[in-house]
């Protein structure tokens, strides 16, 4: 493994407007001494091709072609071709990294700080510290005060294992989640950067715009992160009940994820972890009856106005 070398891992699906401008980017770094990664994830379209002209003009690019296998299968391929890689970056092929980016995140790095977070992936409340915790990390990523997007972070080759992308395929929405909670089991201390290093681009195609949520895939992706659940059932069950108010706090109808085996396991870990709920929200989850959520539903609005009143 090569001091100071750092992996740019970059899956390659359905981005043949966006991956030239996400090259570009990265071979115009400060910091030279890396490698870049194209994972080639099956493309129907040019990017692919586009890819391995630019492979043949600088030495420092890799392109791997492979079957679509989604983006999960995409960044771990990347993670073992760059087993001679000090740390891992990931950039999404419709993204673009500002010119300093991995000279920034490189310099962050030190003897107990194996993961580098940037203010672009910081979410309220924001983290006026140099360092935090890993446990700190771990809280923030479930309550959603970090973003789990793999991207705006560096992290040490060493903490990468088959464990970190063990995720069944079938999860598409929270498997970064995933990945960067297993990472961060192997770590003590999270740099972070107090800058803004990396640029998302917002498009109608981002995965996110056109994912529609399901009860089967809420439980495989719950039963996922239960690896955390002795030291973070709080915030995990709390996150879980966040969702089920989102879809269906205000629904008068029987939930169409009621008597699911997420909704069961949601119950269950309540009373095994012994969480603590306000009257209402719990009345709501285990309500099915119609005309009995209309009343709860008219109770929480009431109460909610006098709230807004005092």
């Amino acid at each position: 493994m090569k001091e100071g070398l750092i992996g740019v891992i970059v899956p390659v699906y359905k981005v043949e407007k966006y991956i030239t401008e996400c090259i570009e980017s990265i071979l115009a770094q400060t910091y030279t001494n890396f490698r870049l990664i194209l994972v080639d994830d099956g493309t129907p379209d040019n990017a692919g091709k586009i890819c391995d002209d630019y492979a043949k003009k600088d030495s420092r690019i890799t392109v791997i072609h492979q079957e679509n296998a989604g983006v999960t299968r995409a960044r771990a391929r990347g993670v073992e071709e760059a087993h001679d890689c000090e740390f891992i970056t990931f950039v999404d092929g419709d993204d673009t990294l500002q010119q300093t980016a991995i000279q920034n995140m490189f310099n962050a790095t030190g003897p107990n700080t194996r993961i580098v977070i940037t203010d672009k992936v910081l979410w309220y409340p924001q983290i006026d510290t140099d360092t935090i915790s890993a446990f700190e990390f771990q809280k923030r990523l479930i309550c959603e005060e970090v973003s789990s997007a793999p991207w705006g972070k560096l992290f040490s080759r060493g903490l990468f294992n088959k464990y970190v992308f063990d995720i069944p395929h079938e999860i598409v929405m929270g498997e970064d989640l995933i990945m960067n909670l297993r990472l961060s089991k192997r770590c003590n201390e999270v740099a972070v950067i107090h800058d803004s290093l990396y640029n998302y681009n917002i498009h109608e195609e981002n995965i996110c715009h056109n994912f529609v949520d399901n009860a089967e895939h809420e439980y495989l992706f719950y039963s996922n992160i239960k690896d955390f659940m002795c030291t973070h059932s709080h915030y995990i069950i709390a996150r879980n009940l966040k969702k089920w108010d989102r879809f269906f706090g205000y629904s008068y109808k029987t939930p169409e994820w009621y008597g699911s085996d997420i909704h069961k396991s949601l119950l269950n870990d309540i009373k095994i972890y012994k969480h603590r709920t306000n009257h209402i929200e719990y009345s709501l989850l285990t309500c099915a009856n119609p005309i009995k959520r209309y009343v709860i539903i008219f109770i929480r609005k009431c109460w909610n106005k006098i709230r807004e009143f005092i």
